[in-house]
């Protein structure tokens, strides 16, 4: 890891070195994660826990230089590396994020940006994003990223407009949410691909209400399908609600389905100090499409991605967003200062026999703690779901290490 960490540095300040720059700003995190299960995919052949038969795990380094360079421009340049350091048959059965044991390193953000107006800003290149339809998922080893254009505007008061334009992306379907960067043969390649035929973003997000943000979205994926989310949040006396409803119509494609639609509802309460609980449930349409779900379409939008809906599971996505189900969520987090962050979450969803009766149960407590630059988390999940392990119950312990520096 050192190599790879040094030598991933070096290329980053190589590249900044031949720009007349200023402000360099040098940040990076030092990762690795640790998971095992006691569950299989059709319940047979269950590995025991804490053996590596059911454990995965992988080591991950961010580092990135951003600097203004001139005329009004900022820039960033950050890469990605992960590497399982020979943990293949001894610790671990499988990587953690990209579905291939070794080592790999990409260019995750190569960004300029300005402000070509006076409050509109324009970034063009690769970059994360974060919107209810396509967004950088941040629960993994490697984050992923897009080539994209973005422009913000913020001349209208508490308010901002922002478009998009979406060329290509590196997440992928389910559990490895990026593309490798290698291929089996050990040969570099970019694991960047085409986001749909390219696809058109436009959002207003408003807070002239006092506590309250109100947020509108359209998406137009070329030749592929178009999208709608709508979502207010407020907040009263320690008492918060929110409400969503988005759409989903696939209507250039072959999916003969109806429109995706979904709707869902969060109350929550934040007025004892150190303490958040909410609950939450969301509706998805009986006729939706099911190559389609209401989720992230840039890492699987058929299942297995991540969503914005508020029912969401810690750790079992896919499932909340599918068409005909119902889902309900419980979240608790408790800060006790100085020691310990801790949280509960409770996901319950029921699929219609119709819609292929993809139950899912899932119960998650997670400790976190920081020593200084070290970030820690453990996580605990107990879950099932019918298209897994027979649909019983098995265990998932994780750990979770980063050093920022």
């Amino acid at each position: 890891m050192r190599v790879t960490k040094i030598s991933l540095l070096a290329s980053l300040l190589l590249c900044t070195s031949s720009f007349a720059i200023d402000n360099i700003e040098v940040t990076g995190a030092g990762k690795f994660f640790y998971g095992t299960v006691d569950g299989s995919p059709d319940g047979t052949n269950r590995p025991n826990l804490l053996n590596k038969e059911g454990a995965f795990a992988q080591f991950g380094i961010d580092m990135g230089v951003g600097a203004d360079l001139g005329a009004g421009f900022k820039g960033k340049i950050a890469g990605t590396g992960l590497a399982t350091a020979n943990m293949g048959g001894n610790i671990a059965n499988a990587p953690w994020a990209t579905g291939m044991m070794g080592s790999q390193v990409w260019l995750s953000e190569v960004y300029v940006s300005k402000n070509v107006l006076d409050k509109t800003a324009v970034t063009l290149g690769r970059q994360s994003l974060d919107t209810p339809f396509a967004f950088t998922e941040l629960w993994n080893i490697a984050s992923n990223t897009f080539d994209a254009v973005l422009v913000e505007n913020t001349d209208l008061s508490d308010t901002t407009l922002l478009g998009a334009y979406i060329d290509k992306g590196n997440g992928v379907n389910g559990f490895a949410s990026v593309n490798p960067a290698i291929t089996d043969s050990g040969r570099l390649r970019n694991p960047f691909k085409k986001f749909y035929e390219g696809a058109y973003v436009v959002g207003a997000k408003n807070k002239s209400l006092s506590g309250t943000e109100l947020q509108a979205w359209f998406y137009e994926l070329k030749n592929t399908a178009k999208a709608y989310w709508i979502q207010g949040d407020t907040e009263y006396s320690g008492i918060t609600f929110g409400a969503q409803a988005a759409v989903l119509n696939p209507d250039n494609t072959l999916d003969t389905s109806a429109n995706s639609k979904a709707f869902a509802a969060k109350i929550g309460y934040t007025g004892i100090e150190n303490l958040t609980l909410s609950a939450a449930v969301s509706q998805t349409d009986k006729d939706g499409s099911a190559n389609f779900q209401i989720a992230n379409l840039a890492t699987g939008g058929n299942g297995g991605a991540q969503s914005k809906l508020y029912t969401e599971a810690w750790w079992n996505f896919g499932y909340v967003g599918a068409a005909g189900a119902t889902a309900y969520n419980v979240t608790a987090l408790y800060n006790i200062p100085d020691i310990v962050a801790l949280g509960f979450f409770y996901t319950d969803v029921n699929q219609r026999a119709e819609n292929g009766n993809n139950d899912m149960s899932e119960y998650t407590a997670t400790a976190a703690k920081s020593f200084g630059s070290l970030d820690t988390t453990l996580a605990y999940v107990y879950s099932k779901a019918n298209d897994y392990n027979d649909a019983k119950y098995y265990n998932n312990i994780q750990v979770y290490l980063t050093y920022k520096f």
